[in-house]
């Protein structure tokens, strides 16, 4: 099971690089609704060490972001969030079981 778990410490790390990548070109959406979806997304992209508990927050916000572009008719924006929402409930569940 040590070995499983280093596999997934291993993702955890490298979905941490790929959201730093992600976070540089987020969608130029207006809205306070957006911009703490923006704000915590980039938290997150740029900590040096993630704790499961940081997770949460950023999902409440991105999963708000996404309501808020089916809601102003931004299909786009809102594929874009729903995107972010799956991975990072992704790599809270991953987060748990290491």
């Amino acid at each position: 099971m040590a070995e499983s778990s280093g596999l997934l410490a291993t993702a955890l790390r490298e979905h941490q690089l790929f959201y730093q990548s992600l976070s540089k070109h987020l969608p130029e959406l207006e809205g306070e609704v957006i911009a703490a979806a923006h704000e915590a997304i980039r938290e997150l992209a740029t900590a040096a060490a993630v704790p499961c508990a940081a997770y949460e927050p950023v999902i409440e916000a991105v999963a708000s972001a996404v309501e808020y572009c089916e809601f102003t008719g931004h299909p786009e924006g809102a594929r874009y969030y729903a995107y972010w929402h799956v991975l990072l409930l992704a790599d809270q569940a991953l987060c748990a079981s290491v």
